[in-house]
Order: structure tokens, then C-alpha cells, then sequence
């Protein structure tokens, strides 16, 4: 996408804008997390060695944008410490209107690049995520009126996303219904008297800034808010998994498991629902290979999906001896 301002006067306006001496872009710099949540982005650098990630936002995600940069400031204000949040401008402004683009500002972590597929055997990795996950769901209940959002029900969102695939892709529907069948059974009676709390909405390790053994920052928010309690944990699992299916009976997800059960954040009610929310929650990834039209990514999920409903007793029944 093309700049509505030249490089120069860009740096210019954003220096005057936050009241700083930003010099150059740094497109050198990689850039962890989605670039397709923003319009434009690129790492810049001040006088002074700072780095930020400059963005630039669409008109129509406006909103919802200055949401959640209020948000990761609550966040970071009640000491959640691996939140990037952004920064407000001169005037208080944490999205400002700049040369007709609307822009953002924040710090720049750099991190240490994921040994994909291995790391999904990192017991290290683990401990720190439920360590990040415990300390979230703390802040948030503690301030539970701050955090919250109107409810997301995944249930509501897989039942309209398989009335649209029935009527648009017959036969790709066929291939999940049997896992709309069991989600019906299983998790829909229960779904809505799940214990919700705030949650990130996207907790992937790759939505993690990862140290040598720490979490540097954990990014990409856009799907945040009020969800069941077991959501990330949830999330996170399906994703380990899909990476290495051994992984479900790996250290990594041995470890977050044992640390968010000795914790006792969430209820009995919501891991006896875990499995089946992971089920429930990849077809939200089948959303976006659909989006995509990434027939291989679409018949992977139905392979992965099946796996999960085939081992669902025996990975549950492993995962209860855990904590």
C-alpha cells in the first residue's frame, strides 16, 4: 500500500504528532504477529535509538483499534508487563488523524525467532505461558467491570459459519458435520454456564515474543475480550497440536496444564469442557482457510479435527492425572 505522505514528511508528522525525534524507518527489523490486522506498518527508529512500530489503521476497524489500545493500557497500568501497549499521542489520543491516515504507535520487542515444530516440546515454554495466562485472568477478575465485553459465544459462531458452508460448500460441510454433531451434544448444553472471564481471544505461540526462557511480550490482541475462562488454554492447545499431534502429550503442554491446575483459576465444570472447546475453537481456524480458500489448509482441519474427536477420552483422561 502506498504512503499518503513521502517518507520524510511522514517521519515529520508522526515526531510532531508524539512529541519525539523519529529519524528513519527500519524495515530491516522483522516484525512478529499478523500484517494483515493493519493497512501499513513498519518499525521506526528515534534520535535515540528507540525503536517503535509504526501503523497505519483502516477507517473501518477504527474502533474496535481504539478499544484495544485502551485496553492493553488497563492492562499494563494493573502490571501485566508483557503487554506492548500503545502509546498516546501529545494529546492524549492513542489513534490520531495524520495527513488522512489514521496511525498508531508502540515499543518494539525483539525476540528470539521459534524452532518451529520443536519448540512445541518446550516444558520452559509452558511454565511461562500459564504463568502469562494466570497472571491475565488475576488482573481481569480482579477488575472484572474494567474488562468487560458482551459475550462470545464460539458455539453461536460455529453454528453460523456451518449454516453458510451448508448452503455455499455442501460437500466441505459434509466432511465437518460430524464434529457439529458431537459440539452440539457435547458442549452446546453446557457452553452458556461456562464461568467467563476476560481472555486474549488469539493466545498462539506465535502471538508470543519469546526470550531465551521468558516471555518478552504477547501481542496481537484483535480477538480479546469476554470469552469462557478455558478459552486460551483452549486455544492454545488445538494450536501445539495441530504443529505436532504428539505435542498434546508433550512437556510443553504437560507443563501448562499442571501450572493452570495447581493455580485453581478455572472451575471443574470448565475443564471437563476443555477438550471439546478445543474442537469448537478450530473452526474458527477453518473460518479463515475458507476466507483464504486454502483447500489444503481445509482438508488438514478435518484431518485434525477427526484426531481430536478419535483421542478425546484418551487425552482428557491424561491430562486429569496433571496438577
Amino acid at each position: 500500500m502506498q504512503l499518503q505522505l513521502n517518507e520524510n514528511d511522514l517521519l515529520a508528522a508522526i515526531s510532531r504528532q508524539w512529541e519525539m525525534s523519529v529519524v528513519r524507518l527500519r524495515p530491516d527489523l522483522p516484525l512478529a504477529g499478523s500484517p494483515e490486522r493493519t493497512a501499513w506498518r513498519s518499525v521506526v527508529e528515534t534520535a535515540g535509538r528507540q525503536l517503535f512500530v509504526l501503523e497505519r489503521i483502516p477507517s473501518k476497524i477504527y474502533g474496535r483499534k481504539r478499544r484495544i489500545a485502551g485496553t492493553l493500557q488497563q492492562l499494563s497500568d494493573a502490571g501485566l508487563g508483557q503487554v506492548a501497549a500503545y502509546l498516546p499521542d501529545a494529546g492524549g489520543e492513542f489513534i490520531p488523524l495524520i495527513g488522512h491516515g489514521l496511525w498508531q504507535l508502540c515499543p518494539y520487542v525483539g525476540g528470539v525467532v521459534l524452532d518451529r515444530p520443536a519448540y512445541v516440546m518446550d516444558g520452559w515454554r509452558g511454565d511461562a505461558t500459564a504463568e502469562f495466562l494466570i497472571r491475565l485472568h488475576a488482573i481481569c477478575s480482579e477488575n472484572s467491570a474494567a474488562f468487560e465485553t458482551p459475550p462470545f459465544s464460539i458455539i453461536a459462531y460455529n453454528r453460523d459459519l456451518f449454516a453458510a458452508l451448508s448452503q455455499r460448500q455442501p460437500k466441505v460441510a459434509d466432511h465437518y458435520r460430524p464434529f457439529m454433531d458431537h459440539l452440539e451434544k457435547q458442549l452446546g448444553p453446557v457452553h452458556d454456564r461456562l464461568r467467563t472471564c476476560f481472555c486474549h481471544g488469539d493466545t498462539h505461540p506465535i502471538n508470543i515474543i519469546w526470550g531465551n526462557r521468558s516471555i518478552r511480550a504477547v501481542i496481537d490482541w484483535e480477538f480479546c475480550g469476554t470469552k469462557p475462562e478455558i478459552y486460551d488454554l483452549a486455544n492454545l492447545l488445538g494450536c501445539l497440536g495441530v504443529e505436532n499431534p504428539q505435542s498434546l502429550d508433550g512437556p510443553f503442554v504437560h507443563e501448562v496444564i499442571r501450572r493452570m491446575k495447581q493455580s485453581g483459576v478455572f472451575s471443574g465444570r470448565s475443564w471437563a469442557a476443555l477438550p471439546d472447546m478445543m474442537l469448537a475453537i478450530r473452526f474458527a481456524w477453518l473460518s479463515e482457510w475458507l476466507r483464504k480458500d486454502d483447500l489444503p489448509m481445509i482438508r488438514l482441519e478435518a484431518d485434525y479435527m477427526a484426531l481430536l474427536l478419535e483421542h478425546r477420552s484418551d487425552v482428557a483422561g491424561r491430562w486429569d492425572r496433571l496438577g
